[in-house]
């Protein structure tokens, strides 16, 4: 198995297991407790990621390609990584709302109408809401999305990795 498909395997993994503490602490669903539980959850998520990414492309530096890596490798082996998480969180997002839990997307439109109930949101509003909000708790559209939101986060990943661990090999001296 190649680096990148064992470390883009562990970052899905971190993402179904964030998936599945998040649904239990009720945070998904617009409820759990107060915003700033559901920052901490992303902070962690997004910094537990960046290191299994960080760890990947380091490890193909270090077993792949002699100690070396330019940026432009790092990019593409923090994407690979990235893309695997994607579609393994993009597969369990899919799975999750449309067979374990279809009862979920109307749990986050309750909540969602609850907040915007102490908001004071104009009915109008709250339609155009409803409309956005039910579109992407569509599995099939939420499903795709994740994978896009992963992937635009994995270039920002792979970009900071990158230029911590860059390594370019030493200037090969001309022959006279």
């Amino acid at each position: 198995m190649s680096t990148t498909v064992k470390w883009g395997l562990i970052t899905g993994m971190v993402y179904v297991i964030s998936s599945l503490i998040s649904n239990m602490l009720g945070l998904q669903q617009g409820g759990g407790g107060s915003m700033g539980l559901g920052m901490l959850v992303n902070i962690l998520l997004f910094g537990i990621t960046f290191y299994t990414l960080f760890l990947g492309v380091k490890e193909v530096r270090d077993t792949e390609l002699n100690g070396y890596l330019n940026m432009g490798q790092a990019f593409r082996s923090g994407m690979k990584i990235a893309v695997i998480a994607g579609v393994i969180g993009a597969i369990f997002s899919f799975i999750y709302m449309k067979f374990i839990d279809p009862g979920m997307a109307d749990m986050i439109m309750e909540g969602a109408e609850e907040q915007w109930d102490k908001m004071n949101v104009p009915e109008e509003q709250r339609e155009m809401s409803r409309k956005i909000t039910g579109m992407f708790l569509n599995p099939l559209i939420m499903a795709p999305f994740m994978l896009v939101w992963v992937a635009f986060w994995g270039v920002i990943k792979s970009l900071i990795a990158g230029s911590i661990l860059k390594k370019e090999p030493p200037p090969t001296a001309p022959i006279a």
